[in-house]
């Protein structure tokens, strides 16, 4: 299954997949230069809505990966 959007944060420590499965998932990866951690998976906006917050993460501060 192939992500439909992939963001990165600017310090480049977390990395943001969306896939769209029967529902709107998210996985999140901690990366740290070539490694990187197992995916958290967050159900929907609201979830990653909180996630973000709590990791004082705007939406200013992603960047698209191509």
């Amino acid at each position: 299954m192939d992500p439909s959007a992939v963001w990165r944060d600017q310090n480049r420590r977390w990395r943001i997949e969306a896939y769209r499965a029967p529902d709107l998932r998210f996985a999140i990866y901690a990366t740290n230069g070539t490694t990187e951690s197992v995916p958290l998976w967050l159900l929907g906006m609201p979830a990653l809505a909180r996630w973000l917050m709590v990791q004082k993460i705007g939406l200013d501060d992603l960047e698209v990966v191509d």
